[in-house]
């Protein structure tokens, strides 16, 4: 299985369990790309939850430590632990992309490209 379709399958679970308990999806949303980004702008803690040879539970105990810093929400906080757990923090950034296309289609928006011969005001 490629990391886009695990990235995918998490999304998926993390919204439809986020949808079955009625949080708020947007929040979630915001909170996951918040961290995605937050571990991206960071090299050495990138390095440190991305690195193979690190073991999983180094990683689990920098998650929550990240996570008693600044709190998220519940739900996204158990995916965030599972994902350290499995070691697939690398699906992080796949992953907040597979949600936010997820939340797209739950509230009907679609993503257009236009062209134009002129600017448009």
């Amino acid at each position: 299985m490629t990391s886009r379709a695990a990235a995918t399958r998490y999304a998926r679970a993390l919204f439809d369990v986020a949808l079955a308990e009625r949080q708020d999806l947007v929040q979630i949303d915001r909170e996951l790309t918040g961290t995605s980004t937050f571990v991206q702008g960071n090299e050495q803690l990138q390095r440190a939850l991305f690195n193979p040879a690190i073991p999983a539970s180094r990683k689990r105990a920098v998650v929550e430590h990240l996570l008693s810093l600044s709190p998220v929400n519940p739900i996204l906080s158990r995916i965030l632990l599972l994902l350290a757990d499995r070691d697939r923090l690398v699906l992080l950034p796949d992953l907040a992309e597979a949600y936010r296309s997820r939340l797209m289609d739950h509230q009907q928006i679609v993503r257009a490209r236009v062209t134009t011969a002129v600017t448009l005001p």
